[in-house]
């Protein structure tokens, strides 16, 4: 089968799509045939070195994907060939404590599909039937591909962990990215006041499409907490959603009123980020960490993607053949939303 790999850490002279293998499907688990995978910062992080768990190249990229049911393994059961199904990346030990409270993100086994062994970027994957998603019908494989992972994570983010209220103001930080792009959705499907930070006036335009109620141009306004908090008669948010990292969690953590929120996840422009201390605790800031999702969370946010409430966001799709040229546009500052492979 083809599949987009990296041979070792670098640029993207060591990604490129080659044959290996076809998996087998062992005992519980089923061969998808994947027909969309969507690429993340992830693939973009591994590929460069910045991913410790990562295993040592080869290795096949990809955390999200959608597809066909193809061979069943010994005891799977839940499914038929040629069934649809999107995946839920999340691999866990399903015997902890955690995972018998469906609460996937605090397995200490956790494993994620394309972090940390190989990904959806190929014509096929095996994985247990626990992690396959019947798809709505109503969806493409490519709209699948691009919103079960964002919408999971926004959701998580904003319901599950920072706990946001219908009549909250949220605060959406780097709203052109397919998890952000998410969130504004999500927040207003919520009934929240949407603010959003974005780079430009063609993505302010997109974002005030998605829901977004006032959105603030970060080049025009790099201070953007200031914008923000005149924006919300010099209060500050109730809730943030950070993705972005180094370069924007301290004007988040400014941006949020005394006793708000914070609640982030992501850190493509730097892991590690200078804080001033007394910006948390004079102000009574809560700063809540995210890591992936829950399976039981899948369940509340689906029907509203099967049923349009939701909507995936496309910025681009590209053949599996044009997978370097598909990472090269995820790294883009002109991306808004995700970007999709098809698959052959």
């Amino acid at each position: 089968m083809k599949a987009a790999r990296i041979t070792a850490i670098g640029g993207p002279e060591v990604f490129g799509v080659t044959d290996v293998p076809t998996p087998e499907p062992g005992p519980g688990e089923v061969l998808v045939r994947i027909r969309a995978a969507a690429l993340n910062r992830a693939d973009i992080n591994i590929r460069e070195g910045r991913f410790p768990e990562a295993p040592p190249p080869p290795m096949t990229l990809g955390v999200e994907g959608a597809g066909t049911v193809a061979v069943l393994g010994a005891g799977a059961t839940g499914f038929t060939v040629g069934d649809r199904v999107v995946i839920n990346p999340m691999l866990v030990c399903d015997a902890c404590e955690f995972c018998r409270t469906n609460r996937d993100s605090e397995c200490r086994g956790l494993r994620v599909v394309g972090e940390h062994f190989d990904g959806t970027f190929a014509q096929f994957i095996a994985l247990p039937a626990r992690n396959l998603i019947p798809s709505p019908s109503r969806l493409s494989d490519t709209e699948l591909a691009a919103g079960l992972v964002a919408y999971l994570t926004a959701w998580h983010m904003l319901k599950t962990r920072g706990a946001l209220a219908p009549g909250e103001t949220v605060l959406v930080v780097g709203a052109g990215s397919g998890v952000a792009s998410a969130a504004v959705q999500v927040a207003k499907a919520v009934g929240a006041r949407v603010i959003a930070t974005t780079g430009s006036e063609r993505k302010a335009e997109r974002v005030r499409a998605l829901g977004a109620d006032e959105v603030v141009d970060y080049r025009a306004e790099p201070y953007f907490h200031e914008a923000v908090r005149k924006l919300t008669g010099g209060n500050g948010v109730d809730l943030v959603h950070e993705t972005v990292g180094e370069a924007t969690v301290q004007k988040s953590v400014l941006a949020a009123r005394h006793g708000g929120r914070v609640v982030g996840m992501g850190s493509h422009t730097g892991r590690y980020a200078e804080l001033d201390l007394w910006s948390l605790y004079r102000r009574e800031v809560t700063f809540i960490g995210c890591h992936t999702g829950n399976r039981a969370e899948i369940a509340e946010f689906l029907p509203l993607l099967a049923d349009g409430s939701l909507t995936p966001v496309l910025d681009s799709v590209y053949s599996l053949e044009d997978a370097v040229a598909a990472q090269a546009r995820l790294a883009s500052s002109e991306r808004f939303g995700k970007v999709v492979l098809s698959i052959d």
